[in-house]
């Protein structure tokens, strides 16, 4: 691959990769709007495979945040779409989204009125928005390094 094509097919990859990303992790806030797995009493959240589908659908996402992407596409590519720039926004969300599960965490410990709730529930209140603040703020980051560029 000539070094112009590689540079423009890095970004075209790049460019893809805040929209994906953003529409997957809205997608992923719909659903636990809509659907509340954890949250529910009708027996749906323990029922077999489906129990772990949220906790397997935020890990993917979170995936999302690894430089690891791009194999397919060859090195020079790769090297060009997750480059330092990227890899920066990548732990400034991560980082980010720490902080937010902390302060969640805490908050589920201290407030009285959701003590009574279980492990999986606690889980998923800390992991859901922080999945969810990561992902907006790399796509938000990204965003704006390629539009600045």
């Amino acid at each position: 691959m000539e070094a112009r094509n590689a540079v423009e097919f890095a970004d075209r990859i790049a460019r893809r990769r805040v929209i994906g990303t953003t529409a997957a992790t809205v997608a992923f806030l719909a659903v636990q709007l809509v659907a509340r797995p954890v949250f529910r009493s009708d027996g749906y959240a323990a029922s077999g495979p489906r129990s772990y589908m949220w906790a397997l659908n935020a890990g993917v996402l979170l995936l999302l945040l690894l430089p690891i992407g791009g194999y397919v596409w060859g090195r020079r590519v790769r090297e060009l779409v997750n480059d330092e720039v990227s890899r920066r926004n990548s732990r400034t969300a991560t980082a980010g989204a720490f902080w937010l599960a902390m302060i969640t965490a805490l908050a589920i410990y201290v407030l009285p009125t959701v003590r009574d709730i279980s492990a999986r529930e606690a889980a998923y209140l800390v992991v859901t928005p922080a999945t969810a603040f990561a992902l907006l703020t790399f796509a938000w980051l990204e965003s704006r390094a390629l539009r600045d560029g």
